[in-house]
């Protein structure tokens, strides 16, 4: 699966570290971005060194400016249970509906229990600024596994299109003729400015087999290159062409209603009696 965008790490050390060159001196840490009282969820796995458990618990956006407390707890639910390949239990975590915007300043995640560890995120920002310029990506690698989400600050610029043609010679008009083979109608995409590890980040993304483009299906075209950097900073931007499906619309999977099965019964099949 795709590394996550947002991390949860057991210290607030770690959640804010980054791998970092010494010929850097000027940093972005921008890039991911969600839109506040968004109706579609953001959904992110864990990658916790010997796993996570999670119940109980409360959350915080804190300003990674000047420390201040939000409580939204109310905006954050664990979406299922995973394993990582090592065995360690994960889960897939959300966030929807958040009723404050943070700014242009970034936040991270607070993730306290009542009787258990805190977890950290790595800052991002959660704001409606420039919200124009933020694209939704839902992607999965695998056709079982849960879709996971983030915004990200990047945005369709124009359409483009690919086509190979055939030639052959007309008699009867005694011209060369180019007949179209193949087309591709594309869209070119720009990114903002934001670090390397983030663009990273989204082009495993945009590789993903599954991956829906502010809510259209998508694939990519052609693969981005990482730009080079000129100076003393560890940010860059990109541009890429993705192949839309149009007709192909993401819709988020609706909680099961139960069944009818008299050889068991579960706590959703009682839904099934009521509209």
């Amino acid at each position: 699966m795709v590394e996550p965008l947002i991390s949860l790490k057991r210290t607030l050390e770690e959640a804010l570290s980054f791998r970092d060159s010494p010929m850097n001196h000027f940093y972005s840490f921008k890039g991911v971005q969600l839109l506040p009282n968004n109706n579609t969820k953001y959904v992110q796995v864990t990658d916790i060194e010997d796993g996570i458990n999670l119940e109980n618990w409360t959350v915080y956006a804190v300003s990674l400016k000047s420390g201040a407390k939000t409580d939204i707890t109310d905006s954050f639910n664990v979406e299922s249970l995973t394993n990582s390949d090592d065995g360690s239990p994960q889960i897939y975590w959300s966030l929807q509906n958040v009723e404050v915007d943070f700014g242009y300043d970034c936040i991270y995640l607070e993730v306290e229990q009542t009787f258990g560890e805190t977890f950290y995120s790595n800052p991002f920002m959660i704001t409606d600024y420039k919200k124009e310029r933020t694209t939704q990506f839902h992607y999965k690698t695998k056709k079982n596994d849960v879709m996971q989400s983030i915004g990200m600050q990047s945005y369709f610029r124009q359409i483009q299109r690919s086509e190979e043609l055939t030639q052959y010679y007309e008699t009867s008009t005694s011209t060369t003729v180019s007949v179209s083979q193949k087309l591709n109608k594309l869209e070119k995409h720009y990114t903002e400015i934001m670090p390397l590890e983030n663009l990273d980040l989204l082009m495993d993304i945009l590789s993903s087999p599954f991956m829906y483009v502010d809510g259209i299906r998508a694939s990519l075209y052609e693969t981005p290159k990482m730009p080079e950097l000129s100076a003393s900073q560890n940010f860059g931007q990109i541009d890429f062409l993705i192949s839309p499906k149009k007709w192909d619309i993401y819709s988020e999977p609706q909680p099961s209603k139960g069944d009818w099965l008299g050889t068991d019964w579960l706590s959703t099949d009682w839904k099934i009696y009521t509209p």
